[in-house]
């Protein structure tokens, strides 16, 4: 069995991005203290919207703007009903999951699933050829840069940007934020959007990094698996990168172990990579704690 790590292991790289993506969207807004419970629905949306972008154009990069702004969208939504109405963030949530995934079914079938163009892998010419090392690490399309590219990005954003300190203050004291002359609710508003954008990114390298096409529920609970993934990884991107990385290589590694035939183990092999994430996430470890306020609304005229 050991002739299947080089192929996990590339695996892992190519296809972590979904899940790193929405994983540094999500942490961003649950450090301003909103819980995104929909981030299924958004990625839905963006795998939807991805692919039916690029349809009509022809052009991949036209697919994913389609799906940014259709992640924006959810998003919006669910800030306006959490945020300005101060209604509850998890039944918020929910109920955006759900019409993520009713409205891209119904779509689906009136748009049909004809295949379109997906990322090529580039050609880093000798790179490649490196032994082990180099198809795992420079053998993918553009995206996948990209995705490690955002993990610096957001590392940045959050501990070296006077908007990170205070998205993180928000997060554990609105009022103190709210006392020095900053809107909450606007700081709140801007972490929830960019979750949204980021979900929506997530949502179309489904269907057009991996597939190709769309099709119904696509995501197979990877939005939940990214809230997981950022308690995992308390909040911070680098360490969501690694959370991200070790369910990936676990979903991965499933994947080739069914390729070898192992029918009877079909069952065992798909819960696998969920059971190991939460096995991990029961390991004893110096608690990082969530942001004393996440889930809670805020009432600024209330001060």
């Amino acid at each position: 069995m050991l002739w299947i790590i080089p192929a996990v292991l590339n695996s892992t790289v190519g296809l972590c991005f979904t899940l790193l993506a929405a994983s540094l969207g999500e942490a961003i807004s649950e450090k301003s203290g909103v819980y995104n419970l929909g981030l299924e629905g958004y990625m839905l949306f963006g795998a939807f919207f991805g692919y039916y972008g690029s349809l009509i154009s022809g052009n991949v990069w036209v697919g994913v703007l389609f799906a940014m702004m259709a992640g924006l969208l959810l998003s919006l939504i669910h800030a306006f009903i959490s945020i300005t109405l101060n209604m509850n963030q998890i039944i918020s949530g929910l109920a955006l999951w759900f019409l993520g995934m009713g409205v891209t079914s119904y779509l689906s079938r009136i748009v049909g699933t004809a295949s379109v163009d997906s990322f090529a892998k580039l050609d880093l010419g000798p790179l490649s050829d490196i032994p082990l090392f180099g198809e795992m690490l420079f053998h993918h399309n553009i995206m996948v840069y990209i995705g490690f590219a955002l993990v610096a990005v957001f590392s940045l954003l959050d501990r070296k940007t006077p908007y990170g300190l205070i998205n993180r203050a928000t997060g554990d004291n609105p009022l103190a934020v709210n006392m020095v002359g900053i809107g909450v609710k606007r700081i709140r508003y801007i972490s929830v959007l960019i979750c949204g954008v980021m979900s929506g990114l997530a949502g179309s390298y489904l269907s057009l990094g991996i597939l190709g096409s769309f099709s119904e529920n696509m995501t197979a609970g990877k939005g939940f698996i990214a809230l997981c993934v950022v308690i995992l990884g308390k909040w911070d991107p680098k360490k969501v990168m690694l959370g991200a990385l070790l369910f990936t290589m676990c979903d991965a590694a499933q994947m080739r172990i069914q390729a070898t035939g192992a029918a009877s183990l079909y069952p065992f092999l798909i819960m696998s990579p969920y059971v190991i994430t939460l096995l991990v996430m029961l390991i004893p470890t110096r608690k990082n704690a969530p942001p004393l306020t996440l889930g809670l609304s805020y009432r600024e005229d209330e001060d």
